[in-house]
């Protein structure tokens, strides 16, 4: 069973050699390791940390072409089975792909894999500031996604078996947000999905708050995209109102930094979609919320 690692990165390059590293220090390394530069200023694989251990495979676009296209792009530029994804910010521990690994080994079944996070700040990367494990159950559906968010996780915790994301039809290239948990919803249909139990990713959060998923406005647009495009799910299910409280929860924290008010306004419509003790949280300042916990 061949696996690749697939990092979609632009203009960051200090980011991206400590991505590179930590894959290379694992207990078990990857056959390639693909880079697709999405626009960024070009790489030579010579300024790379190259070793005989992988091969580097780097895809140079002269424009952007956004990180929906680029990942599918680096997948199809891959020669595992096993897909491993890598934003170039982010970083793997020592287990990250072994203990992935052994689960595809052990089911044939298994589309995709995810784990949990430890959260680091860009300003420290070795301190970590506070870790979410993997939800408990044992293998999730797609009832639990529609009705609970993205209980998996940005595309770095996750790992997939080539196969099954190719035919769930990839990422979606439409999509200007949330592009990772619209294609979990359909890799969800085309096999099982679990966790490996652990905490085998290193999330980075940039001090100065640029993440893209903080533009809230496309969150909007990306959740009403996808609720269209499952509706006869969510009506299967009856979980519109929860699929949209755990919408809105999101964009209130998105938007935190940006507007007290707008924060608030989401947290009343999260709230009010499914009354939690997490979206009455979020009416407190901002300021305080963040000596609670640091959010992404």
């Amino acid at each position: 069973m061949k696996i690749s690692v697939v990092i979609t990165t632009k203009d960051r390059f200090e980011f991206l050699i400590r991505a590179i590293k930590s894959i290379l220090m694992g207990v078990i390394t990857p056959d390639d390791i693909v880079i697709v530069n999405d626009g960024g200023t070009k790489i030579l694989n010579n300024v790379l940390p190259l070793n005989s251990i992988c091969e580097f495979k780097v895809i140079n676009n002269d424009t952007s072409l956004g990180g929906n296209k680029a990942r599918n792009q680096g997948v199809l530029a891959a020669s595992g089975d096993i897909i491993f994804f890598l934003d170039d910010d982010d970083a793997y521990t020592a287990d990250t792909i072994s203990e992935k690994l052994r689960l595809f080994e052990s089911d044939t079944q298994l589309a995709l894999v995810y784990t949990g996070v430890q959260f680091v700040m860009s300003d420290n990367l070795d301190m970590v500031v506070r870790t979410k494990q993997p939800i408990a159950d044992n293998e999730l559906s797609l009832k639990h996604l529609l009705a609970q968010g993205n209980l998996i996780g940005p595309t770095s915790c996750a790992a997939v078996r080539k196969s099954a994301f190719i035919a769930a039809g990839m990422f979606d290239e439409k999509l200007g947000a949330m592009q990772d948990y619209e294609l979990w919803l359909r890799m969800i249909q085309h096999g099982k999905v679990m966790s490996d139990g652990g905490l085998n990713l290193i999330y980075t959060i940039h001090s100065s708050g640029a993440q893209i998923s903080s533009k809230y406005e496309k969150y909007l647009v990306a959740a009403t995209y996808i609720s269209d495009k499952f509706k006869n799910e969510l009506d299967k299910f009856d979980v519109s109102r929860c699929f949209w409280a755990e919408v809105y929860f999101r964009v209130a924290l998105s938007c935190s930094h940006a507007s007290e008010l707008l924060k608030v306004r989401f947290a009343i419509k999260s709230f009010v979609c499914k009354p939690a003790l997490k979206s009455m949280a979020l009416f407190m300042p901002t300021s305080l919320l963040k000596r609670i916990k640091p959010f992404v």
